[in-house]
């Protein structure tokens, strides 16, 4: 180490006007040759170190004796670092004790020349720890550019066994003329098995790796298990429930818990407590609707347990009669008249804003407890509801549900359909209806239901209803058939009211509706049993004239019939609404009814232009016969003009009515 003059400790040193270009190879290299060679060998070094651009980037070949083999390129970036060299003495391989003069021992090192040994860093500094003020530094260069590699390499297609990639790489990428003149390509047609397969120039367009930052989930906590070890488990993880949903047709029905059910013993002292509380229950009927249980559970933490109870008591019908009922193991209600009290009826209750809906208007059901159940003061269990799933008639109407079971009906109009003092003969039915009805009559379901909806909606504004209002409905019969349903099911309309007419229509649609209907109308058809063409005839007068009565009944109807459609609907009327519901006008439609409009008036003054150029001709000409068709051809197209304006007149006047009305219109114009 040169001695400088003056204090200073720190030497100074000149460094050379030398450019220097540092590349960082992603290697560990090894040979020298063979890492300039994937560099592109002299040729990518001279691009390197004299580019046609600062940043110009370098190519590195990972298989240069590829020449198929697509490059890594480098991001070449300005840099301001001093290469230095440092010279410290040759080891020998003797040793002596560090920090005493004491002559070294062992055998010297051969002085045979052989290969450079690559030194890790580790020895280099213990070399330099070693070697204080014995070793010299001397500065090579100033390296302003530095090329790094940081994409990721694309993928590699073998192409080894490809015999055209193989014949290609032989008398085409040396770039010799007299073996490109042996190469030819097989002009053969027909092969369909083992066809050669050129590899594309690229498969990643991408080389920057994503960065995926990968966390643990936050609801993820760390527990103890009985055994002492430590485990993780998702705090926010859906439990599983086991209950057995079943068909309205399943051929047997369930008479025990999941075996997948962990045992009774092992669960939550709270758990089980419900479980022997929902036994009890059992005990005393067949069948509860979920309501029902959770209203005769006595504390909080039971109610909250209900769900995870309720696979090792009962099943549920996923559809049909007794849909949504919790049915005891081992009873099934298809098989007994006696259980008809237990069928259970559904409704869609929305709310008036779309915003304050539970669920969203979806129907899914909560675990949590909903807003009545909870109680105001936490440490007392008796203010929580204990009578919400009766139906008595009277506001004010309970919100925690939309599932009654005719038996929890205690309203006495309804009670009286059901359940009348006096049933006639063929009130039940010899056979169980799977489908939709049950044991009841299609005409005393429909009856109920139609009531039932009209009280809710009443009771939706906390008003009561008059069962004198329901007068004429309760004549009605317990069954309709394709042939009766217009004449049995039909009320007069110079002693019914307006009500009573809608509630009519109603209920023949809720009829017509059901599944078990349509099944029966279908197999009717199929078998060609339909009704004759004169009471065919006679069913559409009565409904035209029923349809006209209904509308002279104004405006004022047709605007409450329209919010009750929206605000209660039929569980199974999800998509379309009531069908007897009558809806306004929506923007779309309103938009496309003022289109046609303008496309009417064109097209009429379009045809005026035709017109009077057609009749100016004929004036020309002076034809007279001509002239006299045309002046019939202009006096028809007047009528039919007036017919057209007429026409809109009457749209304007039913606009409020039926909106399949625009349809019909806008297509009778267009005919015309």
């Amino acid at each position: 180490m040169a001695d400088q003059p003056g204090a200073r400790t720190a030497p100074f040193y000149a460094i050379p006007p030398r450019r220097i270009v540092s590349v960082e190879h992603p290697a560990i290299v090894k040979n020298l040759d063979r890492a300039i060679d994937t560099l592109q060998g002299d040729a990518g070094l001279a691009r390197i170190l004299d580019p046609p651009r600062a940043d110009t980037p370098a190519n590195l070949l990972l298989r240069p004796e590829d020449a198929m083999s697509r490059p890594l390129q480098s991001i070449s970036s300005a840099s301001n670092n001093i290469l230095l060299k440092v010279t410290v003495p040759k080891r020998t391989g003797r040793k002596r004790k560090r920090g005493t003069n004491e002559p070294f021992t062992g055998v010297a090192v051969t002085t045979t020349p052989t290969a450079p040994q690559r030194r890790s860093a580790r020895e280099f500094l213990q070399s330099l720890r070693d070697n204080v003020g014995k070793y010299q530094v001397e500065p090579v260069g100033l390296v302003n550019r530095t090329h790094v590699f940081r994409g990721m390499p694309d993928y590699v297609f073998s192409t080894t066994s490809s015999s055209f990639v193989n014949r290609f790489r032989e008398h085409i990428l040396p770039f010799d003329y007299e073996k490109m003149k042996h190469f030819d390509l097989n002009m053969s047609k027909g092969e369909t098995s083992n066809v050669d397969i050129i590899p594309p120039p690229s498969f990643s367009q991408g080389d920057i790796p994503f960065s995926y930052i990968y966390r643990q989930n936050p609801t993820v906590r760390q527990s103890i298990d009985n055994s002492g070890k430590i485990t993780t488990a998702n705090t926010q993880k859906i439990v599983k429930v086991l209950t057995h949903l079943v068909s309205y047709d399943v051929a047997t029905i369930p008479t025990s818990p999941r075996e997948s059910c962990p045992p009774i013993d092992t669960l939550d002292k709270v758990l089980q407590e419900t479980i022997a509380a929902l036994t009890a229950l059992f005990e005393q009927r067949p069948a509860w609707t979920r309501r029902g249980l959770r209203n005769s559970l006595p504390t909080a933490e039971h109610r909250y347990a209900l769900r995870h109870a309720v696979p090792y008591v009962g099943y549920i019908f996923r559809s049909g009669p007794w849909r949504d009922a919790i049915i005891k193991f081992g009873h099934d209600p298809r098989t007994s008249p006696e259980y008809r009290m237990y069928q259970t009826t559904m409704f869609r209750i929305l709310p008036r804003e779309a915003d304050v809906a539970r669920d969203g208007y979806t129907g899914r059901r909560h675990t949590l407890a909903r807003p009545n159940e909870v109680p105001l003061d936490q440490n007392n269990d008796s203010n929580l509801p204990t009578d919400s799933h009766f139906f008595v008639g009277d506001p004010p109407l309970p919100r925690d549900g939309r599932m009654w079971m005719f038996c929890d009906i205690m309203d006495p109009t309804l009670c009286g359909i059901l359940f009348p003092a006096d049933p006639p003969a063929d009130f039940v039915r010899e056979t169980c209806d799977i489908i939709s009805d049950g044991w009841y009559g299609n005409g005393t379901l429909a009856k109920t239901k139609t009531i039932m909806r009209a009280k809710i909606l009443a009771l939706l504004d906390d008003k009561a209803t008059d069962d004198a209002e329901f007068a004429n409905i309760l004549t009605l019969p317990d069954y309709a058939t394709p042939e009766s349903v217009m004449k049995d099911f039909w009320l007069d309309p110079n002693v019914a009211s307006q009500k009573e007419m809608m509630m009519t229509t109603e209920l023949r649609a809720m009829i017509k509706g059901a599944p078990s209907w349509k099944e029966k109308a279908a197999e009717d058809k199929k078998l060609g049993r339909g009704l004759g063409r004169e009471e065919q005839e006679e069913q559409e007068e009565q409904e035209e004239q029923e349809q006209e009565e209904q509308e002279e009944g104004g405006q004022s109807a047709r605007a409450k019939g329209k919010r009750a459609v929206r605000r209660v609907q039929f569980q199974d009327d999800v998509v379309g609404g009531e069908e007897s519901g009558e809806e306004e006008m929506s923007e779309g439609e309103e938009e496309a009814y003022e289109q046609e409009e303008l496309l009417e008036a064109q097209v009429a003054a379009a045809a005026e232009a035709v017109d009077a150029a057609a009749a100016a001709a004929a004036d020309e000409d002076g034809d007279e016969s001509d002239g006299e068709e045309d002046g019939e051809e202009d006096e028809d197209e007047v009528d039919e003009v007036d017919e057209d304006d007429s026409d809109e007149e009457q749209f304007e006047d039913d606009r409020d009515g039926d909106t399949t009305m625009l349809g019909a219109g806008a297509s009778r114009r267009a005919a015309d």
